[in-house]
Formats: structure tokens, C-alpha cells, sequence
């Protein structure tokens, strides 16, 4: 393109020498700048009304990535680096010849950066459209993401010092052998979290929303991101706990996900009796249990356990808070569920409740847990049962009295009121 004109327009004002040179060469290279600027509107303009128009009719994921990643808008850079390029050569004439080299190796490493920045949205899009899938969560492509964003902008940086350099890449390639060592030091990092990052996602250890333990980094909640360097952990205190990746695969971690998958959370919790308690139930005491809370009579209840009399009261509550659990709404019938005696130790006797609830989320499966152990503790009385309780402000230990303690106590009250009225 010939800007003479501008010449002979501003000689006519009557400038010459070497003010009319550098006037001309300023007005020219303002008027290339200008017009970049509007071919890059015009770009945007013609993407902004056709493309996004286009893309409102195709799938929201493609919409989405396409759109909010900003790769169309990125595109429109090149139209006026392209340009600009273009007139150097037209502008800078004559005695600025010397300078299109410079401006055309600026103009070249800006270029190379506007395309790394077009394929790092391309990266972009790749990751948006993918979390619309279902394997989003079980193998999370972050991380990969990652790495290819760092080998396109380390490529970048390599093409740049080529161009300025005046060299092939090629050469510059060639010269990392001897920086082996160094790069590994400087990105031991990173190359370990890829590593791990690439372990994680093809053995499907963690994935996004997954409740996860790590004790000894005080780990405790749910995975709201896997990157390439950092696992990011949101506990359930609301602290935020950014992991190094490697981390997962150095040191033991427990998955809460393999639970919440399964729909059962193990209840495993114990009711600690007083063996003082414990004692042989007469017939009219079983009679009474078996039609109040076995709903049948004695012997068909002593026949479905395959039992014989005598029966303690340890065994009749252990019998009925076995049906109970085992009739409960929220508990699961077809895993396992047992209820046993433990060994006795200081501080009574455990009887050890184990089962799986089916509500799985933290508060349901309290209430459920919490219903259950309330509901016991009400009757273990009727059981002629007592709960076993420590006091360590006073150093002694307060037990429930059992029947035949409470009956020997009111013999000895009234013996000593007898005693003091004979006085």
C-alpha cells in the first residue's frame, strides 16, 4: 500500500527536511496503530454478532466453553498484529529501513505470544467442555490441563529467545541436555505433582467432590480441586487446606466415597451397662417383657431366639435391641448388623451396636444414630438394667443402684427411722 500522499500533503504545508521525515513517519504509524485498532473492533464486532449467534443454538457445554473461556476474543488479536506486519516494511523506508528488523522481531514475539494465548483457550475450552461430562469427577483432567499450558507457554518462551536470537528452536532445544539437572530442581514440584496428578486420575483414587482424610496434614473434608501442583480441600470447618498432590500418593489417605456410594454409613457405638446390674429375670418379669415389647407370647419368643430359661436380663436386652435395630426404617437389612457383648472393662460393660444407617449425609445420620442410642438408654430400666457413669471432678464413680439395691436401702432407712422413734 502507497502512503505517499502524506508526504506530498504535508510538503504542500510546507514542511521539509528532516522535520517533514519524522512528521510523515509519525503520522504514518499513527494512522497504522488506528487502523489496527479498528480492524480489531470490527473483528470483535463480526464475531460477537455472527459466531456467538451461531453457538446459541448448539449445546450449552460447547456455548459455554467456546464463549466464557474468551477463545473467540483472543482470535481477534491476530487481525492487528497481522496488519501491523504488514506495514512496516511501507512505513519504515529509506533512512528508517534499519529499524523494520527490530519491529519486525518485536512484531514476531508478539505474535507467537497471541497464538500461546489463543491455544492456552483452546486448553480452556477443553476443560469447560469436559465438566459437563460424567467422568468430570472420577478422573479429573485439571492437572493435564495444566501441564499442557505449561509445556505451550515454555514453548512460547523458546520461540522468543529463537526470534531474538536470529536462531532455529531447534538450537535452543538442543542446548537443554546440560539444563537436565537444573530443570529438575527448578520444577521438582511440578514434576512430581503431574506424576501423581497422572497416578491419581487412571486409578481413580480421588475426584472432585470426594470426602477425603489425610491425619497427618490435618486434612478433613471435601476435594473442590485437583491441580497439578496442589489438591484443593475445603474441611468441614470451612478452612481451606491447599495439599501438594504428591501428598495423596506419599502418604496413606481414607475415600469417604466408596460409603456414600455404597448408601450405608456404619453406626458402631456401644451402651455402657452396670455389671452390678446384671441378674436372672423371673417368669412374671419375662411375661411382662415378652407381651410389652416382643409383641408375642413367652415361649414363642424363647423358641425364635432357640433359648431356655433361666434368661438374664443382659441377654433379653441384647435379644430385643437386636430387633429393634434390625426393624428400623433407616437401617440396612441386607448389610451386616449385629449387636454383641463386648469384654467388660473399667468402665462397664459394652454392649456394641453395629449396623449401617441408610442416610448417609453427616446430620441425618446423627439424628439417626442419636434416636436410636436415646430410645435405649429410656428403657434399659424396664430391663432392670442400669448405665454405668463417671464422675472425674470428684474422682468416684456414681452408678445407677440397681432393684435389689434400692429395695436394701429402703429396709436400712426405715430400720434406722425405727430406731430413732424407739429413742
Amino acid at each position: 500500500m502507497d502512503l505517499n500522499f502524506i508526504n506530498e500533503w504535508l510538503s504542500q504545508l510546507g514542511l521539509e527536511g528532516d522535520l517533514l521525515t519524522y512528521a510523515v513517519l509519525g503520522i504514518q504509524s499513527v494512522l497504522v496503530i488506528i487502523a489496527g485498532y479498528i480492524i480489531y473492533q470490527v473483528t470483535r464486532l463480526i464475531i460477537n454478532k455472527t459466531i456467538h449467534r451461531m453457538l446459541r443454538k448448539a449445546p450449552e457445554r460447547w456455548y459455554n466453553s467456546l464463549v466464557n473461556s474468551g477463545f473467540f476474543k483472543r482470535c481477534a488479536n491476530l487481525a492487528p498484529v497481522l496488519l501491523i506486519n504488514l506495514f512496516i516494511p511501507v512505513v519504515f523506508v529509506d533512512d528508517f529501513e534499519k529499524w523494520q528488523g527490530p519491529l519486525q522481531t518485536a512484531v514476531g514475539i508478539y505474535l507467537t505470544w497471541v497464538i500461546t494465548s489463543i491455544l492456552l483457550a483452546l486448553a480452556n475450552v477443553v476443560s469447560i467442555a469436559y465438566e459437563y461430562s460424567s467422568k468430570a469427577k472420577e478422573v479429573p483432567i485439571t492437572g493435564v490441563i495444566q501441564v499442557a499450558k505449561l509445556i505451550l507457554v515454555l514453548m512460547a518462551i523458546i520461540i522468543s529467545v529463537a526470534i531474538v536470537m536470529n536462531k532455529s528452536p531447534m538450537y535452543l532445544l538442543s542446548g537443554f541436555g546440560a539444563m537436565t539437572a537444573i530443570l529438575m530442581v527448578v520444577f521438582r514440584d511440578t514434576l512430581m505433582g503431574f506424576v501423581a496428578g497422572v497416578q491419581l486420575a487412571t486409578n481413580r483414587m480421588v475426584g472432585i467432590g470426594d470426602w477425603i482424610q489425610v491425619p497427618d496434614s490435618d486434612v478433613d473434608g471435601t476435594v473442590q480441586e485437583v491441580g497439578l501442583i496442589t489438591v484443593k480441600v475445603e474441611n468441614w470447618d470451612k478452612t481451606t487446606v491447599y495439599l501438594p498432590t504428591y501428598v495423596l500418593i506419599h502418604q496413606s489417605f481414607k475415600n469417604w466415597q466408596g460409603m456414600i456410594n455404597s448408601g450405608g454409613r456404619r453406626i458402631k457405638r456401644s451402651l455402657m451397662l452396670d455389671l452390678d446390674s446384671a441378674q436372672i429375670l423371673d417368669d412374671e418379669t419375662l411375661e411382662s417383657l415378652a407381651s410389652s415389647y416382643f409383641n408375642e407370647s413367652l415361649d414363642e419368643w424363647l423358641n425364635r431366639h432357640q433359648m431356655q430359661k433361666p434368661v438374664s436380663n443382659l441377654t433379653a436386652f441384647r435379644c430385643y435391641v437386636q430387633d429393634y435395630v434390625s426393624g428400623h426404617e433407616q437401617i440396612h437389612e441386607d448389610m451386616t448388623l449385629m449387636v454383641r457383648l463386648l469384654e467388660p472393662t473399667a468402665s462397664g460393660l459394652p454392649l456394641e451396636i453395629y449396623a449401617f444407617s441408610k442416610q448417609t449425609s453427616w446430620t441425618d445420620y446423627e439424628q439417626i444414630q442419636s434416636i436410636l442410642f436415646e430410645y435405649l438408654y429410656t428403657i434399659m430400666g424396664d430391663f432392670k438394667l442400669s448405665y454405668y457413669q463417671y464422675f472425674p471432678k470428684t474422682q468416684t464413680i456414681k452408678k445407677q443402684p440397681s432393684e435389689q439395691q434400692r429395695e436394701t436401702n429402703d429396709d436400712e432407712n426405715d430400720q434406722d427411722s425405727k430406731d430413732k422413734d424407739d429413742q
